[in-house]
């Protein structure tokens, strides 16, 4: 309202001049208060202090003016106007509130001026956080004025957000954004967010498509579709949002493509999952790290990929993926009978010292050497695998079949 205040305060003072004014042709005249010459007089004279940068003097004189028209409603209301507008201007909204609430109280104004003190005072009411009291005055203006904003409505509705009162907030942001040609983003927004705080996603979801179609480009419009989507249970809707979005090339962000790779798991659908991770982390738009290969890697598997799922895990391993990560990679090698790959990669991991998978890895390696037809080095590992607990008895039977191949 800073930009506004100057403005207010002009108007204020040259409607007092020039409309007011007892000294010039006015129709009705005999009908219409008037102010004095020495009134009409101080009041230009305040205005020239404004417009010099003399704020504090013409506070003080408008002070003294509100004292002296304190028998005279008309003159006084318009004193006290321009001292309102003068804080506005000086970005002092709560020291304008009070003049601008006894203007109006003393009803001395025409209709029509009463009308935009209102309106003005209730958007001092919504800068100041009196949201209470900006309901109350919008609701009196709007019963009085056959025109109402699209602005208007949106003050209303933000009221009511504010107040928590996100029911009575819908129909004035619907109505705001109906009455204007080009309704602001932030009022699409507003409409959503008391939407969602109703919990009616069925309304979220038709706004939803509404935004998508005036702001097609925003990642975020998407994703809350698609999340609503999903807490409506509607998977396949969910996804397919989030798969037209990326398809036009609205999703580009890490977030939005590992969202759309979690769906199309959950979809049953790991190769298009895995497929989008190996290729937007080819892009760079997914950072390389262990964790994404181990996820692309997983997706492969779900596919039932093998080869992709290796090739994945090695990468991941390659950027210093743990024990666990190269233990499920050598598993991998023996189910796709790469005997010597797995032997290998199993040695590695039992070189190093307190690991916790020393008896699965032992285990493990008796059986890769067995299925490699190295029969003495099968022995000797199953041997160690028997002394853990966890791998004992897989070990013995192992042994027992060793004896009696011999």
């Amino acid at each position: 309202m800073r930009g506004q205040g100057k403005i207010y305060s002009a108007w204020m003072l040259l409607s007092a001049m020039l409309l007011l004014n007892p000294t010039l042709s006015l129709k009705a005249a005999d009908k219409t208060p008037t102010l004095s010459q020495k009134t009409y007089r101080t009041l230009q004279s305040i205005e020239e202090m404004l417009d010099a940068g003399q704020s504090d003097q013409a506070l003080r004189r408008l002070e003294e003016l509100i004292k002296e028209t304190a028998k005279r409603p008309y003159a006084q209301a318009i004193a006290l106007q321009s001292l309102a507008h003068t804080h506005i201007d000086l970005g002092d909204y709560k020291r304008a509130i009070p003049y601008l609430k006894r203007s109006l109280e003393l009803q001395a104004l025409p209709d029509d001026v009463q009308q935009r003190s209102r309106y003005n005072l209730a958007q001092l009411y919504m800068a100041t956080e009196k949201f209470s009291a900006a309901v109350e005055l919008l609701n009196h203006w709007f019963a009085n004025t056959s025109e109402p904003t699209a602005e208007a409505y949106v003050m209303l509705g933000s009221a009511y957000l504010q107040l928590q009162q996100y029911k009575k907030a819908i129909t004035p942001l619907r109505q705001a954004i109906k009455l204007s040609n080009q309704p602001n983003e932030n009022w699409y927004q507003s409409l959503l967010g008391a939407y969602h705080e109703l919990k009616n996603y069925k309304q979220c979801v038709k706004l939803l498509h509404s935004m998508l179609k005036l702001f097609p480009d925003r990642a975020s419009y998407w994703r809350q579709l698609s999340g609503m989507e999903l807490m409506r249970k509607n998977n396949k809707q969910a996804l397919a949002v989030m798969e037209l979005a990326y398809l036009h090339g609205h999703l580009s962000t890490e977030r939005d493509l590992l969202n759309l790779a979690q769906l199309y798991s959950l979809l049953n659908a790991p190769y298009k999952a895995a497929q989008l991770r190996e290729n937007e982390i080819q892009k760079g738009r997914i950072k390389a790290t262990v964790k994404s290969w181990e996820q692309t890697a997983n997706a492969w598997y779900q596919a039932k990929e093998m080869d992709n799922s290796i090739t994945a895990f090695e990468k991941a391993v390659a950027r210093g993926g743990g024990v666990e990560l190269r233990l499920r990679l050598a598993q991998l090698y023996l189910e796709t009978r790469r005997w010597s790959d797995a032997q290998d990669r199993l040695r590695e991991i039992l070189k190093e010292k307190d690991s916790k998978w020393r008896d699965r890895s032992w285990l493990l390696l008796g059986i890769a050497c067995y299925e490699g037809k190295a029969m003495e080095q099968a022995r000797s590992a199953f041997s160690e695998a028997l002394k853990f607990k966890k791998t004992q008895k897989e070990a013995e039977q192992w042994l027992a079949f060793l004896n009696k191949q011999a």
